[in-house]
């Protein structure tokens, strides 16, 4: 008898240690966005600060999406903030974020906010800072991480010179010149020039780059203006796209023409389909999704910066379906032989940064 309600005890005692094995969050996470959860040991707050506004379908947008990305797998609260084409309202924006000492992380970026976030980080020294596009290093409190933005425009180059070069494409010209639209004559924006110009005499020596300067990143009847002088009085038939919202105008030129155009830093081959054959992408959405990541883990690297280039998928050319139906086999062949040599090491990119 006592043998009996010795085992009756243990499997009642069974029963329970299940139950309250179930009353427990053991569940494995069946998505992403809940594996991501799971991994943040805390609620993170982090704010994105825009020095500029949303709606450039490029640089801005991207870094959105990859916050966006933040908040749905990570479980992350975001709060994006536009700081406007002033440029002199930047630093106030920027420190009222810092000061206000409600963020564990801020995330920004661009060559226009390297001082300003120097002066701010050293003198909020326990805020911490996810910056992108710019090297900064030996400041404890902010990780930044840099493309390859010369390799990724050699790329483009490339591309450039094979499409004026084409004759089956009905929109190219039989002179050998390419046009090139930067939002700045700033260093950073020169490297895509420098790279640019070294893809395209890869591809031919005899091609020439015309190029010019919106002088900001956000005046697209500017950019379009530009664009249709490149155009029509200087032969271009396909031109780079380095100006962020500007840059919008020299698509829009370049389909109002049927001409041809390259995007940059998003794909913004559906704007104008058949017209933007490829786009120049920095994936700064899937780098700052995996910064944030890093962050939640305690694994990222302050004080550091990381220079992400086309062998680590920081850099490269947008081939979605548009590219594969409106760029000729031949290109895109060439295309992927050159890519493969980038990769291996078998051609080096120069850069003009520092």
């Amino acid at each position: 008898m006592k043998k009996r309600l010795g085992i009756t005890a243990l499997l009642l005692l069974s029963v329970l240690v299940i139950l309250a094995a179930c009353g427990k969050s053991t569940t494995t996470p069946t998505n992403t966005a809940e594996a991501g959860k799971t991994a943040t040991a805390k609620k993170i707050n982090a704010a994105y600060f825009v020095n500029g506004t949303l709606g450039d379908k490029g640089f801005f947008d991207s870094a959105q999406r990859g916050v966006k990305q933040a908040i749905e797998t990570l479980g992350m609260e975001v709060k994006t903030v536009e700081g406007g084409t002033n440029q002199a309202d930047w630093p106030a924006g920027l420190e009222s974020l810092a000061s206000s000492k409600k963020y564990d992380v801020i995330v920004l970026g661009t060559s226009q906010m390297t001082d300003i976030l120097k002066d701010v980080a050293k003198r909020y020294d326990k805020q911490k800072f996810i910056f992108f596009d710019e090297a900064i290093t030996g400041i404890p409190n902010v990780y930044s991480m840099t493309y390859s933005q010369n390799e990724g425009s050699f790329m483009a180059g490339a591309f450039a010179a094979l499409v004026t070069t084409s004759t089956e494409l009905k929109g190219a010209n039989p002179e050998k010149v390419i046009g090139f639209i930067g939002g700045m004559d700033i260093p950073i924006i020169n490297d895509f020039k420098a790279g640019y110009e070294q893809g395209a005499k890869y591809v031919d020596p005899a091609i020439t780059v015309v190029s010019s300067y919106v002088g900001d990143f956000a005046n697209a009847p500017k950019g379009k203006e530009l664009a249709l002088a490149q155009y029509n009085s200087q032969k271009v038939d396909i031109a780079f796209n380095v100006a962020g919202g500007a840059g919008l105008g020299l698509l829009e030129a370049g389909n109002s023409l049927g001409k041809y155009s390259i995007g940059v830093d998003s794909n913004q081959n559906g704007l104008y389909p058949g017209s933007v054959l490829t786009s120049m992408v920095k994936s700064i959405d899937n780098s700052v999704l995996r910064a944030l990541t890093l962050y939640s883990q305690d694994r990222l690297g302050f004080g550091k910066n990381e220079v992400l280039g086309i062998k680590e998928g920081g850099v490269g050319l947008a081939k979605d379906d548009l590219y594969n139906k409106n760029v000729p086999k031949a290109i895109q062949d060439k295309i992927m032989d050159i890519e493969q040599k980038l990769n291996k090491g078998e051609i080096k990119v120069q850069t003009t940064l520092k």
